[in-house]
């Protein structure tokens, strides 16, 4: 089966090959490595941990200084 590269250099994976590998639009990874005889394979990528979500650092350090204050440790 052959597909077209597109001007942006993607190409799209068949629907059975997509459905044998397990993959999910906007959830999935591949990765592609090049065997030494020149082929070129398409895996699922491992699942990478999603990134953890922090606050921005001002308002753990407003919500500190307030907490503080209020212990009387230091004034605001």
């Amino acid at each position: 089966m052959a597909n077209r590269l597109t001007i942006k250099g993607q190409v799209t994976i068949p629907k059975d090959v997509r459905e044998f590998l397990g993959l999910q639009a906007g959830a999935s990874r591949v990765e592609f490595t090049i065997d030494e005889d020149g082929s070129v394979r398409v895996v699922k990528a491992a699942d990478a941990p999603r990134p953890i979500r922090r606050a921005p650092v001002q308002r753990y350090q407003t919500s500190l200084a307030s907490r503080l204050a209020a212990e009387g440790c230091f004034s605001a």
